[in-house]
């Protein structure tokens, strides 16, 4: 049986091959299945993919179990032979002189299993092992396919630079050079800047990058690192220094002034103008005056500055590796000191939003230097042309926004300096919150034509914007101290506040009162009033409190006809009530709803009283004379949902006379009046 098994391990040395494929690509020539064995065998076949690292380990297994014979073979990436490595056909592993190439290949302890050290590159193809198990009885054999991929890892790359010295602007490409590497490598392209900072600027399969429009920003440390499936490496790194410039001179005058016309210096001081322009290499700079040479070097001084000086100054730099050059030129004038003092004032600016600080100081060439000092808050003032300064006098205006709240009472200097004088001069101005609050109150014209708010805020420095906000577009745009609101009369929105707004521009907020008018209201204490036959009856009507002048209380009885005092009915009324009194009750007659009403200029209102006249024993306990006219705790108001009723061709819209506050009683005039200094952050009129 041994014989017979050695003769098929022979022939399958010596039969044709078939190929494997892997996506359609040749990889190795493998053996056929052509073993001549009982029919009712079956050769078993199975793959691995083993991968190993050049110079490293790799074992190749033969099975999971030991077989009692084996034989491990070799196939050559594109070729067709097949070479024996090891074999073993029951009395020990003969390793043959050809594994030599593949390796330092032993056999490990109790298995067939390969193990293969110092892996060199020509270890890479496809090895077999032909297991043969129970070859005593009914044989079984294996074939075991192992494709053993070995890969190179990648050596130290070392960097290209087509110009390690680039003109900017110019194009160039940068190569990462490696020796060894197995594919697939990936390339990381870092840039670090002379302060040490390193980022990433290019990645991916290509070990060349080009550069197509080179700048100074690209100059610094560049390295690569590549990367495979084995191992990273960096290279060294390289320095790129561009080479760029002159840009356009940079010209720093000391001491600095500088005006309209351009920089100034005064008669008789000492100035120095220096230059600078980014250039690699450095610049060469020289200096013109008037189109004539007259310095060479950075910086240029001059002692003692005479009027006749003033002129035309112009920096060259020059790159003189390139052979590149750039210009600057600036104006330079000596001037005189302004006649006569300066003079401040305050106004209001941005619609009282801010303060505007007003300092001139006419005269003088160039303008002076204003300052404003005191309780000025520097930071964040804005300096604000004036139209002086276009008719060539010396001024100077800064707003105070809101932001900067400036305390009350403060002071302002204004000090102003010029070159030519040794000593500065000053003016002041002062503002101020007006001392009280603003105040609001109404009043009807004596035609009851219009209704007039009114509203003011007096005094202050500068004075106070004031304007009235309403509903309905009621409202009136905004006026210095006081404004007054023109309605006409029943034209008032009821329950609706009208607020009056007033702003200084010392506060972040402006201040307000609000007037908040209503209709009038009316109560009664009983909706329903029961009483018998021939007893009199008294109905009650009374405004819930004072309003704006109101006409007086009106009744009508059951047939709607406006009652007057007569034998059947009388009236007791005073400004806030009027009770109706009804004389010897009939039922046919007096039975019914009756109806108070009154009205004032913003809106009117009424109230419905049931008065039911019964007759003594019609159904019902006997009702006494102080029982019927007894009042119930609850009362009643003059509209259903808490609203009044109007009368045709008044308005709805009402205004409430009573007052928030301690006080229960209205206030003189019928008005409401809420003096308070509220913080209201609106938007005042433009």
């Amino acid at each position: 049986m041994v014989a017979k098994l050695l003769g098929l391990t022979f022939l399958y040395l010596t039969t044709s091959p078939f190929t494997f494929t892997a996506h359609g690509t040749s990889l190795y020539p493998v053996p056929t299945s052509s073993v001549k064995i009982n029919p009712n065998w079956e050769v078993v076949y199975q793959d691995t993919n083993v991968y190993g690292v050049v110079g490293k380990a790799v074992i190749l297994e033969c099975g999971t179990t030991v077989p009692d014979i084996y034989i491990w073979s070799f196939t050559k990436p594109g070729t067709d032979a097949i070479k024996a490595v090891v074999y073993n056909l029951g009395k020990g592993a003969r390793i043959q002189n050809f594994a030599e190439t593949l390796g330092q290949l032993t056999i490990i302890s109790n298995s067939a299993a390969v193990s293969i050290e110092k892996l060199p590159l020509a270890a890479h193809g496809l090895f077999t092992c032909q297991a043969f198990y129970n070859i005593d009885k009914e044989p079984i054999v294996y074939y075991y396919y192992v494709h053993l991929t070995v890969r190179v890892p990648v050596s130290k790359p070392y960097l290209l630079l087509s110009d390690v010295s680039p003109v900017e602007g110019s194009t160039m490409w940068m190569r990462c050079n490696l020796e060894n590497g197995t594919g697939p490598i990936q390339y990381v392209w870092q840039h670090e800047t002379r302060s040490g900072n390193v980022t990433v600027v290019a990645q991916g399969s290509s070990s060349v990058i080009n550069v197509t429009d080179v700048n100074r920003n690209h100059s610094g440390w560049y390295r690569c690192v590549a990367t495979n499936d084995v191992n990273s490496e960096s290279s060294n790194r390289l320095w790129l220094d561009t080479i760029f410039g002159p840009d356009i001179p940079r010209i720093d005058v000391t001491p600095y002034s500088i005006t309209e016309r351009g920089y100034s210096a005064l008669e008789r001081e000492t100035v120095s103008l220096m230059c600078q322009a980014q250039s690699n290499p450095a610049s060469q700079y020289v200096w013109f005056y008037n189109n004539s040479q007259v310095y060479s070097g950075p910086q240029f001084t001059i002692t003692k500055i005479l009027r006749m000086h003033t002129g035309d100054y112009a920096c060259l730099a020059q790159n003189t590796y390139l052979n590149t050059r750039s210009k600057k030129t600036i104006s330079l004038t000596v001037y005189y000191s302004p006649d006569g003092f300066p003079s401040c004032s305050v106004e209001p600016a941005l619609n009282h939003t801010a303060l505007k600080l007003l300092c001139a100081w006419p005269g003088g060439f160039p303008s002076p230097s204003l300052d404003w000092t005191g309780d000025l808050v520097q930071a964040g003032t804005t300096q604000v042309d004036t139209e002086q300064q276009t008719n060539l006098q010396s001024s100077t205006a800064i707003l105070l926004p809101s932001e900067n709240l400036t305390p009350n009472n403060s002071l302002f200097k204004c000090v102003g300096s010029h070159p030519a004088l040794k000593q500065s001069t000053e003016c002041s101005t002062r503002t101020y919150i007006p001392p009280a609050e603003p105040v609001c109150f109404a009043y009807v014209t004596n035609t009851q034509q219009y209704l007039m708010l009114s509203c003011s805020w007096d005094g202050g420095a500068p004075k106070a914007l004031v304007w009235w906000e309403g509903p309905g577009g009621q409202s009136k745009g905004g006026q210095e101290n006081s404004n007054i609101l023109v309605l006409r009369y029943g034209t008032a929105r009821s329950g609706k506040p009208y607020t009056c707004y007033a702003k200084h521009p010392l506060l972040m907020e402006a201040k307000s009162c609000r007037l908040t008018l209503e209709a009038p209201v009316l109560l009664t204490q009983r909706r329903v009033v029961s009483v018998y036959e021939g007893t009199d009856v008294q109905l009650t009507c009374n405004l819930r409190a004072n309003y704006l002048p109101a006409n007086e209380i009106t009744w009508f009885n059951n047939q709607g006809v406006d009652v007057q005092d007569t034998s059947k009915y009388m009236l007791l009324r005073t400004s806030a009530w009027t009770n109706l009194t009804v004389r010897d009750a009939d039922e046919m007659q007096d039975s019914g709803e009756y109806r108070c009403s009154t009205s004032n200029a913003v809106g009117g209102a009424e109230i419905n009283v049931t008065l039911v006249v019964k007759r003594p024993g019609r159904g019902g306990s006997r009702l006494s004379r102080d029982t019927q006219t007894s009042l119930s705790p609850d009362t009643s108001s003059s509209s259903s949902g808490g609203e009044p009723k109007t009368f045709p061709g008044q308005p709805r819209d009402i205004i409430p006379s009573a007052c928030p506050g301690p006080s229960p009683g209205p206030p003189p005039g019928g008005t409401c009046l809420e003096h308070l200094p509220r913080k209201a952050s609106r938007r005042h009129p433009v």
